[in-house]
């Protein structure tokens, strides 16, 4: 008997052992895990009907199978009140009207409101720095995260999102909130800046409850959503260019002391303008939680 060739076939067999048993025990775990809602088919035709409209995906977008599950939160009372108190040891003066709490000192006014949002005027302003206009925009965001420190309005989980310019000059700062593994967008914080000085920083905080993952299921892909945006935008008659797709939580503001949040598609247009789409149901959420201008 050729012991060698024995040898051999042995060790071929032990192998094949090996991979059959391999291919029952992990397969199922590693088609899971490279299973794709969105395929490469699918991704051509949503970037067609992107480009037939208009618009052109300057991102890369998650094309694997998501779950995810709703976020129960509460407006951040710690949060609110140790900002307030901060403000009574400056001898701030109180001042209550239409719903609305007013925490005013000779240099600032504090505005909060029964949701949670609070709303931080300086008048004349707080210098910044010298030639705001002038540095770059990760210079600016270190010296505005540097007063936000300083005057303790830097909450947990912050996290740096973009910088807008308007068409006066101004300059605002938006942040959001993180939990675990997702952004919440609903959480949100501005800060603006007019001729080298903060003029405003509204908050609107949440503090996280606990994640519904009872009710935990696989979420709308990506190309759906934003089939969805240009339905609702219609054909733009400029180009437009997406430049982030990312799943997070966000809902409207609430006057309650609690509530859901469900998952959302954030779809940014030009670095800038921002449309939020349930990834359960795939309507359209409401796109902003701080206002533009408040009463």
């Amino acid at each position: 008997m050729n012991l060698g060739r024995a040898k051999s076939i042995l060790i071929i067999a032990f192998a094949g052992l090996n991979l059959f048993l391999g291919y029952h025990l992990f397969w199922p775990d590693v088609g899971r895990l490279t299973r794709v809602a969105v395929t490469a088919e699918e991704l051509s035709i949503t970037e067609t009907m992107l480009n037939e409209n208009n618009f052109f995906l300057r991102t890369t977008i998650d094309r694997s199978a998501r779950v995810s599950d709703f976020l129960s939160v509460t407006p951040d009372r710690n949060l609110q009140g140790e900002i307030l108190q901060s403000f009574i040891k400056k001898g701030a003066r109180v001042v209550e009207s239409d719903g609305t709490t007013a925490y005013r000192t000779d240099e600032e006014t504090s505005l909060v409101y029964t949701s949670g949002l609070i709303r931080v005027i300086y008048e004349p302003g707080v210098l910044l720095v010298e030639g705001t206009a002038g540095l770059e925009e990760q210079q600016i965001r270190e010296h505005v995260e540097e007063f936000l420190n300083d005057a303790g309005l830097i909450p947990e989980g912050i996290v740096y999102d973009y910088m807008e310019k308007s068409d006066a000059g101004y300059l605002t700062l938006h942040y959001y909130q993180a939990y675990e593994d997702k952004p919440i967008y609903a959480s949100q914080l501005a800060v603006t800046i007019e001729s080298d000085r903060v003029s405003t920083v509204q908050i609107y905080w949440l503090q996280p409850v606990e994640r519904v993952t009872s009710r935990e299921i696989e979420v709308t892909p990506a190309t759906e959503a934003l089939a969805k945006l240009v339905d609702e935008l219609g054909p733009s008659s400029s180009p437009r260019d997406i430049t982030a797709l990312d799943l997070g939580y966000f809902s409207g503001e609430y006057d309650a002391e609690k509530w859901e949040m469900p998952p959302v598609w954030r779809i940014v247009l030009d670095g800038k303008e921002h449309y939020y789409i349930n990834a359960f149901t795939g309507n359209i959420e409401q796109d902003s939680v701080i206002p533009e201008q408040l009463p």
